[in-house]
């Protein structure tokens, strides 16, 4: 007891599972995105688009809910990595191109 006897593979474990927090940052993201624009006044889902200020603070808090994901995966990743597990940023960079894609999905539109 209090050795660390049997938790070697625990910071990978929880690396990997802190990817299952994507699912529901996703739909806090929309949630925040699309809750700041209702709350601004401007209606959603229609062809009138937002002032630039309102689509830019709602995309931004949304891309930031999106993000929180990086941080478990990062942490447990670096333990995992110094217990000498090689594929323990792995679950890092899988979250790192999931945010970059939500994050060009969702910025590329503001400019068109």
């Amino acid at each position: 007891m209090g050795n660390g006897a049997g938790t070697t593979g625990h910071a990978a474990l929880a690396a990997w599972l802190s990817l299952l927090l994507v699912i529901p940052c996703f739909f806090l993201a929309f949630l925040v995105g699309e809750g700041l624009i209702g709350l601004f006044g401007y209606p959603v889902g229609t062809s009138t688009r937002p002032p630039l200020w309102a689509g830019a603070l709602s995309t931004g808090l949304a891309l930031l809910a999106f993000a929180i994901p990086l941080w478990p995966t990062w942490h447990y990743g670096r333990r995992a990595r110094a217990e000498g597990v090689r594929t323990a940023m792995l679950p890092f960079v899988v979250v790192v191109v999931l945010v970059a894609g939500f994050t060009i999905l969702n910025v590329v539109p503001m400019g068109q």
